[in-house]
């Protein structure tokens, strides 16, 4: 038997040939020929004789071709099937051969002048290709016949594998048995492999339609919503033919699909035209989703309603719908409580589910409740413990990691929360996901004061923006995109997503908990805007909220110290307590913040003075020093007129510096008026050449 030549012997065989070839026409080589020898001399000839402006590849795989075909013609009958049974993995199970082939004397001397050939490799499996040559010199009826021979044989003795049934169907081989066992094969197989063993599957016969609901599943759980919405929607087409359980399951991936895409109402309305009765088991499914969007009707109409086993999958659900409704009903601190049970309990029971499509997951809506309720330290461990349970490239992994840099961004740690979603690689179509990035984005800007960031960040998200449909648990990019708006003067672009937002909030009679957090946004929106009474609403929302829970408390008493603020009437001990309240809450920034903003407005210098004391000691750092930072500060200037010139080359003002660097305005302006002395400045334009060639500002250039 000859040996398989390797790359390195077929260029040296090439070498003493006179025609010395490249390491990658050697592989080619190799690849076409399985490195049998006499095929490696047909290949090398044809590569010879190729004329120059020929694709040197196909010359050589026509020229090894036609060498087969030649050699498989010369064969009789019986050789041709062995070498065809041995193309389909028989070639080591003489048994086998000698059951299917009659009148087969010697089977290793054929497939030993098979090997020799180059119709087999040495260890007598198929090379590529050959069954091309296969067909070329006894026709596709016969090869398709022997392959169908064996398949029957295989499946009859249950010795079928998954890639001899995948190499028949690429053949062409169309058998019910074969089917069945490819979708078999799938069901079992990870996401990757079952999308192709169903795609297989139809090759081979399967019913396209029957199977279109579990490959909608897999497409989804691949994060291609396109084809998983054409596989939903052959199904929803044909409605009136396929059973409840293949139009349940469509129905349920739809939905999915929708909610990925931004579009909740849409998988609301699917539910809502599937109705109750054909809900079955996914019932509590579109009990969630309608209460999401405020559907109230839907949603108790599927209460209840599940025929699902007792499985924990079906428990999950029931718990998270039922969270859910505990959730939107919360009017005190113990209904919250037990609406965490609830929803954290739908957690625990979910984590087997990976390879189940849903619109939302029960690790998701408790991370967004914990961060509605201020319990920033249980979303934290909830994400952290969700992400550990989810499968490589799951969808629900980027979903979880936004909301893990959401808490990260809410306790102050914008360089952690930056992190985050740097590797984070979203596709436009999932517009939830998108929403979510765009908020943190936006959201990053603000804290850290870069107005050039945050312009450019608003902008990156107008896409998004524009076409996407708000539901109870997209609350809080809505308002960080609120907030962005009023910031670039565009508060118009989210006048729609507003809209949206109380629709869903009043057709859920003000569901406290969740709309704190909105009304929060309202308060500062207002405060940006200096439009006082627009704060007032708001103000009000959250003092009607203030029983709910702890934090809807501390956000009242927030808004209520702000309006004192704005309105001139600033209560020191109260605007001392409420910031520390809400520092509590993991709120450092926005207590910091109030602390500051107050201390520019009070005319009292003992007062302004504790006050910037107090926002000092909340403030929290927002990102580490890196090692190339320098330790002392450019030029001849202290380390705080360094932080005011940095600030004064970015374009900030006064106020807003002072805001930063929790000073008054009037400090800030002594500052510059200090280091223009130093510096020399003739001007303020002077000053500003001066301070960029010192290198300040050289860190924002893109600002």
């Amino acid at each position: 038997m000859h040996t398989a030549l390797t790359k390195p012997q077929i260029a040296a065989l090439a070498a003493t040939r006179g025609r010395p070839i490249s390491a990658a026409l050697a592989a080619t080589i190799a690849t076409v020929t399985g490195g049998c020898p006499r095929t490696v001399e047909v290949a090398l000839d044809a590569a010879q004789h190729a004329d120059a402006d020929a694709a040197v590849t196909k010359v050589i795989a026509d020229a090894v071709r036609d060498h087969r075909i030649e050699v498989l013609r010369a064969m009789d009958e019986i050789d041709r099937t062995v070498v065809t049974l041995a193309h389909f993995g028989v070639g080591a199970d003489h048994d086998v051969m000698l059951d299917l082939v009659d009148g087969i004397s010697d089977v290793d001397c054929i497939l030993n002048e098979a090997v020799a050939a180059g119709l087999v490799s040495d260890s007598f499996t198929a090379l590529p290709d050959v069954d091309s040559a296969l067909v070329g010199a006894v026709g596709q009826r016969r090869v398709l016949a022997t392959a169908t021979r064996l398949l029957e044989y295989r499946c009859k003795t249950d010795t079928l594998d998954t890639p001899t049934a995948v190499m028949m169907t690429r053949a062409g081989v169309r058998h019910p048995e074969l089917a069945h066992f490819l979708a078999t094969a799938a069901s079992g197989a990870g996401t990757d492999s079952a999308a192709l063993l169903y795609g297989y599957a139809v090759d081979a016969g399967a019913d396209a339609i029957a199977l279109a609901p579990q490959r909608a599943e897999i497409a989804f759980l691949l994060g291609d919503l396109q084809s998983a919405e054409q596989f939903c929607d052959s199904v929803l087409e044909q409605h009136d033919s396929v059973d409840d359980r293949q139009l349940r399951t469509a129905v349920r991936v739809a939905a999915a699909v929708a909610a990925e895409r931004g579009m909740a109402t849409r998988s609301s309305a699917l539910y809502s035209w599937l109705g109750v009765e054909r809900a079955g088991s996914d019932a509590d499914i579109a009990a969630a989703v309608a209460l999401t969007v405020g559907d109230r009707t839907v949603a108790d109409a599927m209460a209840g309603g599940s025929t699902a086993p007792p499985t924990a999958s079906s428990a999950a659900s029931g718990l998270l719908a039922a969270g859910l409704r505990e959730s939107v009903a919360a009017i005190s601190t113990a209904d919250a409580t037990a609406a965490t049970s609830t929803l954290m309990r739908a957690v625990s029971l979910s984590t087997g589910a990976s390879r189940r499509a849903t619109p939302d997951s029960a690790a998701a809506t408790a991370i967004l409740f914990a961060l509605h309720s201020g319990d920033l330290a249980r979303a934290e461990s909830t994400a952290i413990r969700t992400v550990a349970t989810l499968p490589p490239g799951h969808p629900q992994s980027a979903r979880i990691a936004l909301l893990h840099a959401w808490t990260a961004m809410l306790a102050g740690d914008v360089a952690g929360a930056q992190s985050r979603i740097d590797s984070l690689q979203i596709p436009l179509s999932h517009s939830r996901n998108q929403l979510f990035l765009h908020g943190l984005r936006v959201g990053l800007a603000r804290r850290s004061g870069d107005s050039g960031s945050l312009s450019k960040a608003w902008d990156d998200a107008q896409d998004v923006v524009a076409s996407y449909s708000v539901d109870l648990l997209s609350f809080l990019p809505v308002g960080e995109l609120w907030l962005a708006a009023v910031r670039v003067g565009r508060r118009e672009r989210v006048s729609h997503l507003l809209a949206q937002a109380d629709t869903v909030i009043a057709q859920l009679d003000e569901p406290h908990v969740w709309s704190s957090a909105l009304h929060w946004y309202g308060v500062q929106a207002a405060i940006l805007a200096e439009h006082p009474a627009e704060l007032v609403p708001h103000a009000r929302a959250l003092a009607q909220a203030a029983e709910s829970n702890d934090y809807a408390a501390a956000l009242a008493a927030a808004g209520r110290a702000w309006l004192g603020i704005l309105q001139g009437r600033a209560d020191v001990p109260e605007v001392e307590a409420t910031a520390r309240s809400l520092t509590r809450f993991g709120l450092s920034w926005d207590g910091a913040r109030l602390a500051s903003e107050a201390a520019l407005r009070v005319e009292d210098t003992r007062s302004a003075t504790s006050l910037l004391q107090v926002a000092r000691s909340l403030r929290l750092p927002t990102s580490a020093p890196t090692a190339d930072v320098a330790d002392e500060p450019k030029g001849s200037l202290s380390a705080r007129e360094a932080e005011v010139a940095e600030l004064l080359v970015l374009g900030v003002t006064y106020r807003e510096a002072g805001a930063r660097l929790y000073i008054s305005a009037k400090t800030v302006e002594h500052h510059v008026a200090r280091i223009r002395r130093r510096l020399g400045a003739g001007s303020r334009s002077e000053l500003l050449s001066m301070l960029r060639a010192l290198g300040y500002g050289a860190d924002s250039a893109d600002v």
